[in-house]
């Protein structure tokens, strides 16, 4: 075989490895776009023994980007929302005056508490004091 051809060959092969990468991770990158664009963004705010809004709607199937604000200077809060059967297991500790973003995607759609589980010794809970609110999961449009 000519070693010009040859050469020639591995240099095509080259250029369509690299044409074909590039639109795969352009695709890739467009397909995380798009997932993004999707996402159920929510913010709830931690303070003072409450979750504002207490009471938040999302749509079943569909991620959620779940931003939680601590507006309290020293108390630490933490957002726990439990249900095995829908298949949320979610947990979160934010410090005081910090934020943590929760991303999940609920899939049953139904009512779900969600709480501080906080306390202090000899206190009562968070949670006791008042400090839940609800995640209403409905089903998407026909």
């Amino acid at each position: 075989m000519d070693p010009k051809l040859e050469r020639k060959e591995t240099s095509e092969n080259a250029g369509l490895w690299l044409v074909l990468t590039c639109a795969l991770l352009a695709a890739s990158s467009a397909a995380g776009f798009a997932a993004d664009a999707e996402a159920q963004k929510l913010t709830i705010h931690l303070g003072d023994y409450r979750f504002h809004p207490d009471a938040v709607e999302v749509i079943a199937g569909r991620p959620v980007e779940l931003t939680l604000v601590n507006d309290d200077k020293i108390t630490p809060h933490n957002f726990t929302l439990k249900d095995q059967s829908a298949g949320m297991d979610l947990s979160e500790n934010i410090s005081a005056g910090k934020s943590a973003t929760l991303r999940f995607t609920p899939q049953t759609p139904g009512s779900y508490v969600f709480y501080c589980n906080k306390k202090l010794p000899f206190m009562k809970s968070h949670r006791e004091r008042g400090m839940e609110g609800k995640l209403t999961v409905v089903r998407p449009a026909s």
